[in-house]
């Protein structure tokens, strides 16, 4: 990060306490939460003043915005409540560069037109995306040295994620895994209502300590990516940084730097009978040079690249 004035950015999170927000700011960024921590009942109605477009948000805003001329550069995730920040933040500092990241899809996040007469950077993990919409590319990230805490309970393979209209196919994969006795656990939480024909097969959502105790437990991390995503989503870099193997459907995955046929299985392309012999074979090391790509430094140092 030697072209990244720490000092001078400012990394803003919706929640200030999740993974990936506690790991930049151990790194030395300034990391705030975009709103103030309030009831329920009060985010309701910030919520409707944002659906609405009504103006005076800077009530609802963290400790942040009293500093905002001590930053050159603001980096923030985008979803659907963020445009008014934006706004905010190039009314209150003009000349401040705006660097808002799509770390979903842009058709399962927020609209791009919301951000027009900002004047902000608009970057995204979706090589698609990109091309689709004329943005900017960065990698999807992850952070090396992360400490992974020994869990008694072994299992073969794991999953945990959202339904988002993948749970049949997660449940012919788990089947296929429980025919060739292999241990596996999938975590699926709802997306909205659940579905009632499937409730025994969904779980609460768990913090991502806990996510990290099943990864160091595990041998194979799986990942199912939603239709038309292309996007490298945040289970192969879990795989790839705390060397691990992957079952993937996304068949784009080839053509990533870190792809190796000993470590990651394709849903679609291999052989599930092969699958036993995939999974208690070794981990084939992947050369450094090519996980530190993915690495948060390297990542927030690419926004900086002339």
């Amino acid at each position: 990060m030697d072209n990244v004035d720490k000092n001078k950015c400012l990394f803003l999170w919706l929640d200030a306490n999740q993974f990936h927000a506690v790991e930049a700011k151990k790194r030395g960024i300034n990391v705030y939460q975009v709103y103030k921590n309030i009831p329920a009942v009060l985010k309701a109605v910030r919520r409707l003043q944002i659906e609405f477009g009504i103006p005076f948000i800077s009530p609802w805003l963290s400790s942040w915005k009293h500093n905002l001329s001590d930053y050159t550069t603001v980096i923030i995730h985008a979803s659907k409540i963020i445009p008014p920040v934006v706004k905010y933040i190039r009314k209150t500092n003009p000349k401040i560069r705006i660097i808002l990241w799509y770390w979903n899809p842009v058709n399962k996040c927020v609209e791009l037109d919301k951000f027009l007469g900002t004047n902000c950077e608009l970057w995204s993990f979706d090589e698609d995306d990109c091309v689709r919409f004329g943005l900017k590319y960065n990698t999807q990230y992850y952070f090396k040295d992360v400490e992974l805490l020994k869990n008694d309970k072994n299992i073969d393979v794991f999953f945990v994620g959202s339904d988002k209209g993948r749970l049949t196919y997660l449940i012919k994969l788990k089947s296929i895994l429980d025919e060739y006795n292999i241990s596996n656990y999938f975590h699926i939480t709802p997306t909205g209502k659940k579905n009632p024909n499937y409730k025994i097969y969904y779980s609460k959502r768990i913090p991502y300590d806990e996510v990290l105790k099943y990864i160091a437990s595990c041998k194979v991390i799986v990942d199912y990516v939603s239709e038309n995503q292309r996007g490298l989503t945040l289970r192969p870099l879990e795989a790839l940084f705390f060397k691990k193997k992957l079952i993937t459907n996304d068949e784009t995955i080839v053509k990533r730097d870190f792809y190796r046929r000993e470590n990651i299985f394709i849903i679609g392309k291999d052989n599930f009978k092969d699958l036993p012999e995939f999974i208690y074979s070794p981990y084939l090391e992947i050369d450094q040079e090519i996980v530190e790509r993915y690495e948060f430094e390297n990542w927030i140092s690419r926004f900086f690249e002339s």
